[in-house]
């Protein structure tokens, strides 16, 4: 906080944000792949993992996007749910 107000990160810092918690999710998801085998317990949460990706790779895209235009902020936020804007 500066000068009392909360400064929003960077655009890359957002994006480097994002990449951290996309390979975090994808090392989960290699994990409970790993054995080849997905058991009842394990399919709830990769749900949950599948879903955060989508939100998470749309992000990034438009973080990059974003970044290579040489924009300062994102100019379009991602929908609350991506997944009903396919079809």
């Amino acid at each position: 906080m500066a000068g009392g107000r909360y400064e929003m990160p960077t655009l890359k810092e957002q994006l480097a944000a994002a990449n951290t918690v996309i390979a975090a999710r994808e090392d989960e998801r290699l994990q409970i792949y790993a054995d080849s085998h997905v058991d009842e317990q394990e399919h709830p949460r990769l749900l949950v993992i599948n879903h955060d990706l989508q939100h998470l790779w749309d992000l990034k895209r438009r973080l990059e996007a974003a970044i290579a235009a040489g924009l300062t902020d994102l100019p379009v936020p991602p929908p609350e749910r991506p997944e009903d804007l396919i079809g």
